[in-house]
């Protein structure tokens, strides 16, 4: 009877090892990897047994073969008990052991289950201690090893619960006992009686295992299918770099938000916040610091509010917020400063410390819109308005932006086939040398021939340009259509006039700027030195390290540099000095009453000392009158420029200019005075 009980224990033991290596295959868990050689070694275990007991009773014990068998039953014993108390244990842990502690475990148990049977293995007179080592060590380890995994799996149930752990962890535990029980008979000689019924408690306790684990997989894979299908929907719903609703998301809560506030007669806000030039960030440290800056962002705004509140990434550098039960104007307002201010305190961003600012447009429910897509247009297009006052500042939404927005949007329309259509146009203003009472050069002005308006000058249309992204191509062609007329001017009158071309603080943050430069003066065939790009204050503040370093490269083309509308900015002495400048422009707004205001009088005289002193050229924006001139004369400012000796020309007209214009009459006759 005993024969059959191992015969179909092993019989089990196979079947349950084929079906856990097919789960395996297809699910890659690795417990059912250790699970299926576990079963394989009990499989060998009781066909070894079986071997075993024919030759015992066959009265040849001693024997090789039957020495053999022991050896290849106690390896089988040990492995089967370790590779289900490793199985067992990653169940537990949620993770695989570790290959190298794996590998020296199961050897460590190989070579006990060879070792043992050898001991006293062709001693006749040695029965009992042979009986000892063998069996009553073996139930020691096994005993220890399941229950102790079972009792770990058990705690595993506390925080995923399920049939399956239940069934593993108590059975582990119930065959860990039974394996005790073998010690017990081992050492007390108590039972012997009943030992080969034994045989069919552990088969009952064999099948309760494998039910257990079958089930624990069945029910693995049904968590893992819900969680994906989270997952899945979180991602559908969830900006993959915040972790913050998205587009989708927001709009599904506002309009159940919006409903809500209909039945209860109640107003919410939608805030609409855009990151001010966060372009330039990505465009000068690279994509891995915008997402970190993108990041601490988010974190910051989701601080500055109520948990109940909703903030979602929109797109891009957009955030989004609704905030149900707002009363009143004022309490969007609070809400936008608090927003504002905790958004100027500097982010760490690597080894960066960045100072960002954002624009706020606000709409209302009821107000300003019935449902969620008008909210929202609404709110963008008080964002708009922001940006148009200068951007770091909060806007609420009124009918009449719609109105502006409107005509932004046609005149970015006109603007982009204003370059294809030959519409826009290049102006140049004088630029006087003083102590030779010449022109030395001109300031490339852009001019937009409007086919209805006239001739516009950049204030009318300028933030058409940046807000559009165009400020880029016209830009280019700017810079290049100057290079080529300074050329043309040196082959025609064989003068060498400098060309000031001004720079936009989207073209100074191009990672591109300097090969775009250089292709310039390739093209054209200008020498280095007759360019000279001006740059304004803020813009060079803006990123000062880096503003540093791209002036250092254009310089090393050659290349002039000037900071336009000095003065009017925020930058520091320390920061021009290592500045590579070699113009500063005085703004116009300190020469207009420089005869008439003591103030702009001592800081024009102060700013062309500073300019002698740190060996810079100074030119002065904005001379209209002999008082003026005057003024500068005596203070020996080496260059002018204003409407006192030429208005910005066309090219032909400065043509003419530049032909018959030298010497200057205006000089002539300040001089003659």
């Amino acid at each position: 009877m005993i024969y059959g009980t191992l015969i179909a224990q092993g019989i089990g033991a196979v079947v349950l090892a084929i079906l856990l290596h097919s789960f395996y295959r297809h699910y890659g868990k690795t417990y059912l990897h250790r699970w299926a050689w576990s079963w394989w070694m009990l499989a060998i275990f009781a066909m070894a047994s079986v071997g075993a007991r024919w030759m015992a009773l066959d009265g040849s014990s001693t024997m090789p073969a039957a020495v053999g068998l022991s050896v290849v039953r106690g390896v089988a014993g040990y492995l089967h008990v370790g590779l289900m108390a490793l199985g067992g244990w990653e169940l537990a842990q949620r993770r695989p052991v570790r290959l190298q502690a794996t590998r020296r475990f199961l050897w460590t148990l190989a070579i006990a289950g060879i070792l043992l049977p050898l001991m006293f293995a062709f001693d006749p007179e040695a029965g009992q201690e042979r009986y000892l080592l063998r069996f009553s060590l073996q139930a020691l380890v096994a005993a220890i090893l399941l229950v102790g995994t079972g009792i770990a799996v058990l705690r595993r149930r506390e925080s995923d619960r399920g049939l399956g752990l239940t069934l593993v962890g108590v059975g582990l535990i119930l065959y860990g006992t039974q394996q005790g029980h073998y010690l017990l008979i081992a050492l007390t000689g108590l039972g012997r009686e009943y030992v080969s019924y034994l045989a069919y408690i552990d088969f009952i306790l064999h099948s309760f295992l494998g039910l257990g684990m079958i089930t624990c997989l069945l029910e693995d894979e049904r968590q893992a299918a819900i969680l994906a299908s989270n997952e899945i929907e979180h991602l559908a719903y969830h900006d993959a770099l915040t972790g913050l609703p998205n587009r989708p998301l927001f709009i599904d809560r506002l309009i159940v938000a919006v409903a809500h506030c209909a039945r209860r007669h109640q107003t919410l806000a939608v805030f609409f916040l855009d990151v001010d030039r966060f372009k330039d960030i990505n465009d000068t440290l690279g994509h891995s610091h915008g997402d970190a800056l993108l990041k601490a962002l988010a974190l910051r705004i989701r601080h500055c509010v109520r948990e109940e509140d909703t903030v979602a990434r929109f797109g891009g550098d957009e955030f989004t917020l609704l905030c149900q039960r707002v009363e009143s104007a004022e309490d969007a307002a609070k809400i936008a400063q608090k927003l504002l201010q905790s958004v100027k305190q500097p982010f760490n961003v690597g080894d960066h410390e960045l100072y960002v600012s954002v624009s706020i447009g606000i709409s209302f429910y009821p107000a300003d819109g019935a449902d969620a897509e008008s909210l929202v247009k609404n709110a963008d297009t008080a964002m708009y308005r922001a940006k148009d006052h200068g951007r770091d500042n909060y806007q609420i939404y009124a009918p009449a932006m719609n109105a502006r927005a409107m005509e932004r949007l046609a005149r970015e329309n006109l603007l982009r086939r204003a370059l294809d259509n030959g519409e826009m146009e290049i102006y140049y203003q004088p630029l006087i040398d003083l102590p030779s009472r010449r022109v030395c050069g001109a300031e490339a002005l852009l001019r937009w021939r409007h086919p209805e308006e006239g001739i516009l000058t950049p204030y009318h249309f300028i933030g058409a340009l940046e807000s559009s992204g165009l400020i880029i191509p016209v830009g280019d062609w700017v810079l290049r259509e100057a290079c080529r007329q300074a050329t043309e001017w040196k082959v025609r009158h064989g003068v060498d006039l400098s060309v000031a071309v001004n720079l936009s603080e989207r073209q100074f943050q191009q990672p591109d700027l300097i090969d775009r430069v250089r292709a310039a003066l390739d093209e054209t065939g200008l020498p280095a030195g007759q360019l000279e790009l001006e740059i304004t204050e803020n813009n060079a503040m803006q990123n000062a390290e880096n503003s540093i370093r791209t002036l250092w490269e254009l310089k090393r083309l050659g290349i002039r540099i000037a900071v336009d509308d000095f003065g009017t900015g925020y930058s520091s002495l320390s920061y021009l000095k290592r500045f590579p400048i070699d113009t500063l422009k005085l703004d116009q707004s300190f020469v207009r009453d420089v005869t008439d205001d003591p103030g702009d009088a001592a800081i024009a005289t102060a700013v062309i000392s500073m300019a002698k002193t740190l060996n810079l050229t100074l030119v002065a924006e904005g001379v209209e009158t002999e008082g003026q001139l005057a003024f500068f004369q005596e203070r020996q400012c080496p260059r002018l420029q204003g409407y006192l000796f030429s208005r910005p020309l066309p090219a032909s007209d400065f043509d003419i200019f530049i032909g018959h214009g030298m010497p200057i009459p205006a000089l002539e006759n300040a001089g003659a005075s």
